[in-house]
């Protein structure tokens, strides 16, 4: 995905989503090395059992633990969804029921970021966008932390509505 295609009214929501997240977390530098040290980290702190991690600025919980399956399957739907515009375009049905599984796992959990920082403080966001019907997207903001390149972060942060 390329946040520099995207329409301007997505793009002015996008980035006051970021904006209060990285001000949560003490500031644009400290939201930014967050997820920079939540990339070098191997397997991905996603699928840690307990379900928390820490990096030097924050401490990431999630309300239930997440499966390596769960996160593959996720993965791919974000791939399929950047490329089609939905995650459920023209899969096979096996895929289709996975997938489906996968969204009914993640619907209803929350990702809490707490700031290690004296002026920082908490920014809770989940997964999956579920407030269209039929029309489920996983966030921006999780892609952004976890899965896109860290340029379409700084790009967020650094728009300027007109």
């Amino acid at each position: 995905m390329d946040f520099n295609k995207l329409d301007n009214n997505l793009k002015e929501e996008i980035h006051f989503e970021i904006l209060a997240f990285a001000n949560a977390m003490g500031g644009k530098n400290f939201f930014l090395k967050m997820i920079e040290e939540i990339r070098a980290e191997k397997p991905n702190p996603l699928l840690n059992k307990t379900g928390t991690f820490h990096t030097s600025k924050a401490k990431i919980t999630l309300s239930k633990s997440m499966y390596k399956d769960t996160f593959s399957v996720l993965f791919d739907a974000i791939r399929r969804e950047d490329r089609s515009g939905d995650m459920l375009n023209g899969i096979a049905p096996k895929e289709y029921k996975a997938t489906m599984n996968m969204m009914r796992a993640l619907a209803k959990v929350t990702i809490t970021a707490e700031s290690k920082e004296e002026t920082g403080g908490t920014y809770d966001f989940t997964i999956l966008d579920t407030s269209e019907e039929k029309k489920t997207k996983v966030t921006f903001v999780f892609k952004a932390i976890f899965f896109y390149h860290l340029d379409e972060a700084k790009k967020a942060l650094a728009f300027k509505s007109e």
